[in-house]
């Protein structure tokens, strides 16, 4: 999973487990992602990021829907971060097309570009 370019990661303790998570999506290994990425959202359960992350470790997990629901809650929290917002889309677009939805991935390949 590469880290989102422009968008300072959390403080403290949420930020290193998200850079943990990170590494682990890296190596291969999804569940371990999603451990690191739970206790983070513990810690910040408003910040947008983590739960696109949370949305990145579910599609590598093949879970589109649950990717998709993730997504969501991400750009609630999101406010005006485009960037966070415009991958959130993007991945959206990537798990509809998993579940064979082509016309809900691109309406969010749409959304995706009105944000880039």
């Amino acid at each position: 999973m590469p880290p989102l370019t422009q968008i300072p990661p959390p403080p403290g303790q949420a930020g290193t487990l998200l850079a943990s998570a990170n590494k682990a999506m890296r190596a291969g290994q999804p569940d371990k992602a999603e451990l690191h990425l739970e206790r983070a959202l513990r810690l910040a359960p408003r910040d947008a990021q983590l739960w696109h992350a949370m949305a990145r470790v579910r599609f590598a997990q093949a879970n589109y829907g649950q990717a998709v629901q993730f997504c969501l809650k991400s750009n609630s929290l999101a406010g005006r971060n485009n960037a966070i917002i415009g991958q959130n889309w993007l991945l959206m677009e990537k798990a509809y097309l998993q579940m064979g939805e082509k016309e809900k991935a691109a309406q969010a390949r749409q959304k995706a570009g009105d944000r880039f």
